[in-house]
């Protein structure tokens, strides 16, 4: 995820190396069978796409379940599966070559701003570590997904490293990963350990992490009333006015929602409080307008109320509230209800 070129390839990286580097990168190949050995309690199990080779080197058969789940559970399309294998072989090579250049991170090179971001718990262990493949490659798909991918895998690729060199090679290279896969190429069923869509820890961690790249945004984005109504799913960037910056944190959660204004979300979800999310709503009259709860202990410390500008900061884009801002009994006036499920 860097705006540098792409990583050196495998065989350039065994010739010649010394023996200690050379025994480091067959510990770390070995590694690879040992985090997909055994079945975890609560994994679950999948097949992996008709994935083949690269430059030679075979996509390893255990992460081929991987990369077809993560394409699978953020919606990536066919051509999902063998993009995340190419990007994991231009980042890291498939894991062998981790941390480099400096400052990246783990097996799909996450910088650590955006690993703090985008990091997912991939295999339900209660952690997200760039170190671990299923967490660093569900976190990549969840990436793309709301960078652009499947309808453009150019602006994805581009968003994940800036240069438009790296995002030839991850597509040439991704038509070469599914083009030599052989008729029986596809790995057998073993244990994947993803969440399942449900899993309210990865749900709400997805749906916190885009609310925080947005916010980031916020002094360079303007709330635009109308926002991107008529667009499912909304677009990655906006323009957002309350409601469909509220309907795209949704549906960066995977609740395949429309793109609703508040009258709309007065039928949608489930009424009251949920447990990890709350929709505060208002849907009628002049001072429509609805933002969410996350509730304590999901967010960081001072993260709690998320959305666009309402009675407080006019005209700015969506972002986290002050609570200090909420006037007494402000939050008296809002109808709660909240996601299936959260």
């Amino acid at each position: 995820m860097q705006g540098g070129p792409p990583l050196p390839r495998t065989a350039g990286l065994i010739v010649g190396v010394p023996l200690a580097l050379l025994a480091g990168l067959i510990v770390l190949v070995l590694s690879i069978a040992l985090v997909f050995s055994g079945g975890a309690q609560g994994c679950g199990s999948g097949t992996g796409a008709a994935l083949g080779e690269i430059d030679g080197v075979q996509v390893p058969a255990k992460l081929k379940p991987v990369y077809a789940e993560a394409s699978e559970k953020y919606k990536l399309g066919s051509r999902g599966p063998s993009i995340l294998a190419s990007i994991n072989w231009n980042e890291t090579a498939f894991g062998t070559n981790m941390g480099d250049p400096p400052g990246a991170m783990g097996w799909m090179s996450f910088m650590p701003e955006s690993w703090v971001s985008f990091g997912l718990d991939g295999d339900g262990d209660g952690d997200r570590d760039a170190y671990d493949p299923l967490d660093a490659i569900f976190a990549a798909a969840h990436l793309l997904s709301i960078t652009g991918a499947p309808k453009d895998w150019h602006e994805a690729l581009f968003s994940y490293n800036h240069s438009d060199e790296y995002v030839a090679d991850v597509l040439a290279e991704a038509e070469e990963i599914a083009g030599s896969a052989s008729a029986g190429g596809e790995a057998e069923a073993v244990p994947t350990c993803g969440l399942s869509a449900g899993a309210p820890n990865e749900v709400v961690a997805a749906m916190v992490a885009e609310a925080d790249r947005l916010s980031r945004m916020r002094p360079h984005t303007d709330y635009v009333w109308g926002g991107s109504h008529g667009l499912t799913p909304t677009p990655a960037n906006g323009p957002f006015d309350c409601s469909s910056a509220v309907s795209h944190i949704l549906q960066v959660g995977g609740f395949e929602n429309p793109t609703l204004n508040t009258e709309g979300f007065v039928s949608w979800g489930e009424p009251g409080p949920g447990k990890w999310v709350t929709l505060h709503n208002k849907p009628y009259g002049g001072d429509a307008h609805i933002f969410l709860e996350f509730h304590e202990g999901v967010t960081p410390p001072g993260k709690r109320f998320w959305g666009t500008s309402g009675f407080w900061f006019k005209g700015h884009g969506p972002g986290w509230i002050p609570e200090s801002v909420f006037d007494a009994g402000y939050l008296a006036g809002f109808e709660l209800r909240h996601p299936p499920g959260v």
